[in-house]
């Protein structure tokens, strides 16, 4: 009895307005199906005769698959023959019976859950390219009837865009496909034309002043002025004239980028969309270009490393090779512009553009690495596609993806190598039949992923330290994740990552004075199916002065996303790899999600407190909710798991918060040890703000023994009860 008044004692508790010490710390910034594992790896082959006319008689025998170029044996092997595809030359369903048109094999119920799924993609095409994407398409895809195969329309302008969901029904996938709108086409096209008049104006000037400085070699007096004159007034005009492409060249260069990176997140949403959708997947790619510069190609490896796991096909259709301009003009012009500027700075001995020699070359290079024979070329043939360019017809391309659709081999094998190392595997298929052309995905990731979502380079390596057993921890980390049920977001699940910066490598560069680290954070939350609902990440890059590096290592990274996730109970996957030590740490965990009705009481995690810290404008509320870590004017940083020294922390803060517009009955705190109840205390519950209530309180720790805890908050509205729990463990 002595005892557990002892430690009622304890629970002296401040409602409303308990303020720990704010502490500052530095944070830096922010820069902001079928999977592929051990036991089997999918392939889809297409094989064709020397005509492109469909091989449909192999067996087993007949093929040979290799990895990085090692013999594998195959563990299974399917003839797929399904009757339906995108356009006319499939067997359509009518009621009771099917029609077979144009020899197709016949459909059956039995086969359609396996059915082919298209994604018709149109990607930031200007008004004459659209026109004719959508003539071909529209004159390929039936107008009316129903197939087995599903067919959905995307666009990437601004994101992606649904335009129709897939579906089996033709008439809705034409409509789908005339709703597609043109992208900024009138800027892309006022700004090519302001180009040329531009160049054309500059090379009118520059015969103008070369012509003049001859005649004023010979002029005198009067005439010599007026000549030098005119010479200063077209050197004026022509600064003025290279300072606006300069601009244009580098909005360009800029605008490029960001529809390049746009479009790559596009294709790795619908990637997503056909993961885990079963039978043959592709993707009907129309685009202008990809652009594969440094940066870009990596994405468009990732989409390439994407598509591959979820076992999607990409066929790419070169949109400006429907037009009659040459795919190479651009090019030849940016050589053309390129041979005058560099002419231009010998005779003169100078450099009127005012920028690199160097940058004229990026723009050759970067304009022919964004011909449709680069970027789309290796998105499809690397998935086991192909790519349609400089045609107008496009009636044969989309009858041979109907083709692949309709009549594929199926091989899977399970890999010799074994190890998820989160490299390249290359897939080798060959046929031993002579004169054949076999088509098939180039290879995957060793990534053991729960779904076959894209990553990015810093991603690879991080993702394979989750498929080692045991789980690594080469260092400390603490991650948590908490439910904020805001009425405007019931499903708000703050997600928190912490690792301090003494933990990772940092290389110190002597001749630059300068020192690196890099920290990858990956989370990713899977539901009960083990599916991958969503991925969180960020890579930490850490520069700085040689003579600041040790105080670089006092630090914090502090990673921190709030999802919406939908009712249920989730599987947290926590990473933090280090980049330059090549190791990383694992930390799983469970998240719970409640369900929540719209006119019933809500009670977000109880929170512990690490440190809070005192924002001069904090945000406000809006039509996502409230910001669910602030009270006032102050931000609550969760203690996530890490020991707490009493000599240094004499009290525990907390808060949690309440939703609804009801006030509750009662509220109790408990602290408890080993699931024994050592005290229990009322509760005094703060004022409500709108519909929430934020409690905040601190609990005194200082007189308890070390060791681990359970605090638990009940909160009573009539009959109905809620409690949230959250542990810690004290140290002396």
């Amino acid at each position: 009895m002595q005892r557990a008044c002892a430690f009622a004692a304890i629970l002296l508790l401040v409602a409303s307005d308990a303020r720990p010490t704010a502490q500052s710390a530095s944070r830096p910034a922010d820069r902001q199906s079928f999977a592929s594992t051990a036991t089997a790896i999918l392939v889809d082959v297409i094989v064709r005769d020397k005509k492109g006319h469909p091989v449909t008689d192999l067996t087993a025998e007949d093929f040979q698959l290799a990895e990085d170029s090692v013999p594998q044996k195959i563990d299974s092997f399917t003839r797929i023959s399904h009757g339906s595809g995108i356009g006319i030359d499939v067997a359509w369903r009518s009621p009771g019976h099917t029609v077979n048109v144009a020899g197709a094999a016949a459909s059956d119920p039995a086969s359609e859950a396996e059915a082919a799924t298209t994604a018709l993609v149109f990607d930031h095409l200007s008004t004459e390219s659209l026109r004719l994407a959508q003539k071909a398409t529209l004159g390929f895809v039936p107008m009316t009837g129903e197939s087995s195969a599903r067919v959905g329309v995307f666009a990437t302008d601004p994101g992606v865009r649904v335009i129709q969901p897939y579906t089996t029904d033709r008439t809705r996938v034409r409509v789908g496909v005339e709703k597609v709108m043109a992208s900024g086409t009138s800027t892309e096209e006022q700004k090519a034309q302001r180009m040329d008049e531009l160049l054309d104006r500059r090379r009118e000037l520059s015969a103008e002043t070369r012509s003049a400085e001859s005649s004023a070699a010979s002029a005198t007096g009067g005439a010599a002025t007026r000549a030098a004159s005119e010479i200063g007034a077209r050197e004026m005009e022509l600064q003025l004239l290279q300072t606006e492409l300069n601009m244009i060249r580098s909005f360009d260069y800029l605008d490029r980028g960001h529809k390049g990176y746009d479009t790559s997140v596009a294709l790795l949403s619908i990637i997503e969309t056909l993961a885990y959708t079963p039978g043959r997947k592709t993707i009907v790619f129309f685009s202008e270009g990809l652009p594969v510069t440094p940066a870009l190609s990596a994405r468009l490896d990732a989409v390439i490393d994407a598509a591959n796991r979820a076992n999607v096909t990409t066929y790419a259709i070169d949109a400006k090779g429907l037009q009659p301009k040459s795919s190479l003009a651009n090019v030849r012009k940016e050589m053309e512009t390129f041979s005058e500027e560099r002419l231009s700075q010998v005779m003169a001995g100078g450099d009127r553009s005012q920028q690199p020699l160097t940058m004229g070359l990026e723009r050759v290079e970067d304009t022919l690495k964004l011909d449709s024979r680069s970027g789309l070329a290796r998105l499809a043939q690397d998935t086991g596609g192909f790519l349609v360019d400089e045609t107008n017809d496009l009636s044969s391309a989309f009858r041979r993806i109907d083709e692949d659709n309709q009549f594929h081999y199926l091989l899977t094998y399970s890999p010799s190598n074994v190890e998820f190392d989160g490299k390249f595997r290359a897939i080798q298929v060959k046929v031993r039949r002579p004169g054949t052309q076999v088509f098939a995905r180039k290879g995957y990731r060793a990534i053991r992923t729960v779904a076959p979502t894209a990553t990015d380079s810093y991603e690879t390596p991080a993702l394979a330290v989750l498929d080692r057993t045991p789980l690594p921890n080469a260092f400390p980390v603490h991650a948590g994740g908490f439910s904020f049920p805001d009425p405007a977001r019931p499903g708000l699940t703050p997600v928190l990552v912490q690792v301090r910066t003494d933990a990772l490598r940092f290389v110190v560069d002597p001749q630059r004075s300068s020192y690196q680290a890099q920290a990858a954070i990956i989370v990713r939350l899977l539901d009960g199916e083990r599916h991958q609902v969503q991925k969180l990440s960020q890579q930490y890059v850490l520069t700085g002065e040689a003579k600041d590096v040790e105080a670089a290592k006092h630090g914090e990274i502090l990673f921190y996303r709030d999802p919406d996730l939908a009712p249920g109970v989730y599987t947290m996957e926590t990473v933090v790899f280090d980049g330059m030590a090549r190791q990383g740490s694992a930390r799983v965990t469970t998240l719970n999600v409640p369900r929540v009705e719209a006119s019933s009481i809500g009670m977000s995690s109880l929170v512990l407190v690490s440190r809070v810290d005192e924002v001069n404008d904090p945000p406000s509320a809006d039509a996502r909710g409230a910001p669910p870590l602030y009270v006032g004017n102050r931000l609550f940083y969760p203690n996530l798991g890490e020991p707490i020294r009493k000599s240094a922390v004499p009290e525990l803060p907390f808060f949690f918060t309440l939703y609804g517009s009801g006030h509750p009955d009662q509220a109790f705190v408990q602290l408890l040890r080993n699931g024994q109840i050592l005290a229990e205390a009322p509760l005094e519950l703060g004022t409500a703000t709108g519909s929430r209530i934020q409690q905040v309180g601190r609990l005194p720790i200082r007189t308890l023994p070390a060791g681990t805890y359970e605090l638990k908050i009940r909160v009573l509205y009539g009959k109905q009860e809620l409690a949230r729990t959250a542990f810690f463990t004290l140290q002396d």
